[in-house]
């Protein structure tokens, strides 16, 4: 049986014999590509709330753009929200990088979505890249975890609050959601690292969402700390939400209150890509291909999301080019420092990530929850563009071909390989 697997921009083949292997990916990937409809019906069907033509006429409106890093259709979206805006007294958007770089080609292009239509709806507006180490932040409060909380100015003259965002799972805030374009959005870094040094607590996991529909799984401290944040930053003013779910074609949206439709995105998100399986000694994860697998610090999320899946002492072949970003390790020299550098300790397999645990600094919390699997598994092996030695530096085991891996477990009689493709957007229980 041959697979045909994302691999940066590009795609590689694996042969596996059909009774040996398991594929599992979302179960609806793609709608009928027909995303304006969606967003129409959405837009014309709040919940929750009024239209958005409605919410902000003669107001003050910050809108919140999430930035080139989510593989969303940002120009229809745009759009769209740009025809319904136009009766507004003024619209701040703002890209939301939280502690992503800012001037990227992406977020350039962007921004200038935004410029074209609001200029064709003839908007009074502004538009700005979030900058976390901007020295013009302001501070609005501190949250009951003691996140102290600077973000954007325009936010707190805001009259409205409209913010379009791509659900999916996320490894430790449980689902990305609205809420995230505030915390890390638009909030300083200094913010953002007080808020991900929770991720090391146990209940910041996947699937956990203090806004989730089943009360047993609320449980989040990282969302729990953002939605405290974002109330601070809101004051009480109205929020809105367009929640899409997808990628360039979508397979769901919805519009209105923020509560209302991260709640109903997430029951679409765990209907459609979380699986609970029984866990095998060997395991290819695909991240999704680019973006998904720009860096190493990207395609850690996939692993993340299916760990359950792979037993203590088992094998992993991570597929993930590694061919962007600083070095193709992460998306920022910065990043690099606290994520790459965390993992180059010389501590046995078992002992890594209580080491990284200590002395945290943002981005800390990737290698964190990294070295937990490398700690429990056998080899994590990695088909990439980076070089061997900086691979093996950091207690993973590179491969220049990745079907010589997989002939190696079924000359070791494999029973079942579990094969994870788009495993940035999955989330694994055990059966």
């Amino acid at each position: 049986m041959k697979i045909n697997l994302p691999y940066g921009k590009k795609s590689i083949i694996l042969t596996i014999p059909e009774d040996k292997v398991q594929i599992i990916k979302p179960k609806v990937s793609s709608s009928s590509g027909e995303n304006k409809k969606l967003l129409e019906e959405a837009m014309n069907n709040p919940l929750g709330t009024r239209k958005l033509e409605d919410l902000v006429k003669g107001k003050k409106v910050c809108a919140l753009i999430e930035d080139g890093t989510r593989g969303q259709p940002h120009a229809q979206e745009i759009e769209i929200s740009c025809k319904r805006l136009k009766e507004a007294d003024f619209v701040q958007f703002i890209i939301t990088t939280g502690s992503h770089e800012p001037q990227t080609q992406e977020n350039l292009k962007i921004a200038g979505y935004i410029r074209k239509s609001s200029e064709a709806y003839h908007l009074r507006y502004n538009v700005i890249i979030h900058d976390c180490e901007d020295k013009q932040l302001v501070e609005v409060g501190t949250t009951s975890r003691g996140t102290r909380v600077v973000a954007e100015r325009f936010t707190q003259e805001a009259e409205v609050f409209f913010i379009i965002a791509n659900m999916k799972n996320h490894y430790f805030a449980g689902y990305c959601n609205a809420v995230k374009n505030f915390l890390p959005g638009v909030c300083s870094f200094e913010t953002i690292e007080q808020n991900h040094k929770l991720a090391l607590e146990e209940d910041a996991t996947f699937g956990q969402h203090p806004w989730h529909p089943d009360p047993a799984r609320r449980q989040n401290s990282v969302s729990e700390d953002m939605i405290e944040a974002m109330n601070l930053i809101t004051r009480g003013k109205p929020i809105c939400v367009l929640g899409t779910i997808g990628s360039k074609d979508l397979i769901w949206a919805a519009f209105g209150e923020i509560n209302r439709v991260t709640t109903e995105g997430i029951k679409v998100i765990d209907q459609t890509t979380s699986f609970r399986i029984q866990p095998s000694d060997f395991v290819i994860v695909c991240p999704g291909g680019h973006p998904e697998d720009e860096t190493l610090y990207t395609a850690q999320r996939g692993l993340d999301l299916v760990k359950n899946a792979i037993r203590d002492g088992g094998e992993v072949l991570l597929i993930a080019s590694c061919h962007g970003g600083y070095m193709g390790l992460a998306p920022s020299e910065k990043a690099k420092k606290f994520f790459y550098d965390s993992l180059l300790i010389n501590k046995p397999r078992g002992k890594l990530a209580p080491e990284i645990k200590k002395n945290y600094r943002l981005f800390k919390q990737k290698a964190y929850k990294m070295a937990e699997v490398i700690d429990r598994v056998n080899k994590i092996w990695l088909y990439s563009e980076l070089e061997e030695e900086v691979i093996r530096k950091i207690h993973l085991y590179p491969t220049p071909d990745p079907q010589r891996i997989i002939n190696h477990w079924l000359k070791r009689k494999a029973n079942q390989i579990l094969l994870f493709e788009n495993a940035n957007k999955l989330a694994i229980y055990v059966a």
